[in-house]
């Protein structure tokens, strides 16, 4: 009888792979050979061709072990059972009866085999569940993957983070670019690993997100290496390599302070041009009145659009001066965290600037929880609506069909749109130089500081100022700062918003006014024969 002939080859298998590789044991093409095909990614899992049939085996140099069928096990959990017994090997474990379980476990995990007792079979479904937990999160059972150090880290990490903010941190630890180290063992991770990942980054997303992304990933391996170190298999290094994993960032310091003028201007057209590109829908009540909030108030964006109309009360035992305001109050959760894990806050909002965001309010519908509401409903507006919003007045326009990525070999780039959305630069127009939300935070510092109320602009900023050239009227006493959710300043507060709300609605009017003026001018140019018709201020910005 003729010896059969062998094929060997080594490649990265894949599952069409392992579909050929059933099809070719049932063809006619197999008879009188036998094919061995080798896979690059796991050590001394092979897949074995001969007639009628395709099996998993794990080759180690000292014994050779069957895993089953290819039509049965799948190739991820080839590999997974293969890696399982490579590291049961370094743990003196008796292969064979290894492999039968873990095998055993896999196949058996929707019933159980005839003959077992129930508490055998109560135990095997235990089993099986916790397999299948390990396998979700890349747990090998013996020490940790990439998937499973971020699935414990997060674990650990998330309920220390306030609320809002855990799935923005985790975001930054589940980028694609992890993909390619999740499956692979903290313990056989290499600087270049890291490297790749970095630089992968650094093409799908801006400097800022692999900076964030290289120090979350650092805090977790530091983490792992004090407190998990014989489950990361980190308990062999000597020192925190992966320290030396870095990425050149520097936040650039911004000095941005639009004017006072340049904010009521802004407010002007945003409120007169809402329709900013054809065939987009036009600016939402609830995003015009954030915008408001934010020139009006100072408040960072992620706290003030979470003003709440069921948390404005009235103002008691302050004086008659402040009838008819409310004080707004968010919660510590809802604050910015910093080193001192954040602080409540209230701010008093005078009826004049009330008027103008419940005006919004109501043309959004009115009856919403949340005083700037989105189009979704139930939920605010978020600080990216808000951004896109000051994006759209400057005319810049972001084409989702135009990737970062550049055309490559087999994989082209989508075809740009046949119609770009064209929008005019109304900031370019108008006169105004470049700002952001948080600017006016500083724009608002500068006006109380030159009246000598720096202490007001800390206290409705929720900054804590040093305590140098600060009189002792305005100064936030260190008691009063450990007291900061007892004695919140109310009296001082509301001397600095009357004073900046009272200049921003004087320049809104007055910009008002230079654009009506505006108006009719254009309008008698072009129909010198026409009356000018008187325009007020409603008529111009609506």
């Amino acid at each position: 009888m003729a010896k059969p002939v062998y094929e060997r080859e080594t490649k990265r298998l894949s599952p069409n792979d392992v579909q050929s590789a059933i099809s070719y044991s049932q063809s006619a093409k197999i008879v009188g050979r036998i094919a061995e095909w080798r896979d690059l990614k796991t050590v001394g899992l092979t897949l074995r061709i001969t007639p009628r049939q395709a099996v998993w085996y794990v080759r180690r140099r000292d014994i050779t072990l069957r895993l089953g069928f290819a039509s049965e096990i799948d190739l991820k959990t080839a590999r997974y059972i293969a890696e399982q017994t490579r590291l049961a090997a370094k743990k003196k474990r008796d292969l064979r009866v290894f492999v039968e379980t873990l095998v055993g476990m896999e196949s058996d995990k929707d019933g159980f085999r005839d003959g077992w007792s129930w508490k055998t079979a109560d135990e095997m479904a235990d089993n099986s569940s916790a397999l299948a937990q390990r396998k979700r999160i890349g747990d090998t059972g013996f020490t940790w993957t990439w998937q499973a150090l971020t699935h414990h880290f997060l674990e650990y990490k998330k309920p220390k983070l306030k609320e809002r903010y855990r799935e923005k941190y985790a975001h930054y630890l589940k980028l694609d670019a992890f993909k390619a180290i999740e499956e692979k063992l903290v313990c056989e991770l290499k600087p270049a690993d890291l490297e790749r990942v970095r630089d992968q980054i650094l093409i799908d997303h801006a400097p800022s997100a692999a900076h964030r992304a290289v120090r979350q990933g650092k805090e977790m391996l530091s983490w792992a290496w004090k407190y998990r170190a014989a489950k990361a298999g980190l308990d062999e290094c000597q020192y925190e390599w992966w320290l030396r994993w870095s990425f050149e960032y520097k936040t650039k310091k911004r000095r941005r302070s639009p004017t006072i003028e340049e904010i009521a201007r802004t407010l002007l057209i945003a409120e007169s041009h809402r329709n900013l590109a054809k065939g987009e829908h036009e600016t939402y009540p609830g995003t015009l009145g954030a915008l408001w909030g934010v020139a009006l108030t100072g408040q960072r964006t992620g706290s003030l659009l979470l003003m709440r109309r069921d948390r404005m009360f009235e103002v008691k035992k302050v004086g008659k001066s402040l009838r008819g305001w409310r004080v707004v109050n968010w919660n510590a959760d809802e604050m910015k965290g910093g080193r001192d894990g954040g602080r409540s806050h209230s701010l008093p909002i005078p009826p004049n600037a009330l008027s103008v965001l419940e005006r919004f309010h109501q043309e959004a519908g009115g009856d919403s929880p949340w005083m700037f509401p989105s189009k979704d409903s139930g939920k605010p507006v978020t600080p990216s609506a808000l951004n896109l919003l000051i994006y759209r007045l400057q005319g810049r326009v972001f084409d989702p069909t135009v990737k970062r990525k550049p055309n490559r070999p087999g994989k082209p780039g989508p075809k740009p749109s046949t119609e770009r959305k064209i929008r005019e630069n109304l900031f370019e127009k108008y006169g105004i130089r470049h700002w952001s939300p948080h600017d006016v935070r500083r724009t608002m510092t500068t006006f109380l500081t030159d009246h000598r109320l720096g202490g007001a602009a800390a206290a409705i900023l929720g900054h804590k100022m040093p305590h140098e050239d600060v009189s002792e009227r305005e100064m936030l006493a260190p008691v009063t700062e450990l007291h900061y959710n007892l004695s919140q300043k109310i009296d001082l507060k509301a001397e600095g918003m009357k004073l900046w709300i009272d200049a921003l609605l004087t320049a809104y009017r007055r910009e008002a006014r230079t654009l009506k003026h505006s108006a009719n001018k254009k309008e008698s140019l072009k129909s010198p024969s026409r009356s000018r018709k008187s325009l007020s201020t409603e008529a111009v910005i609506a």
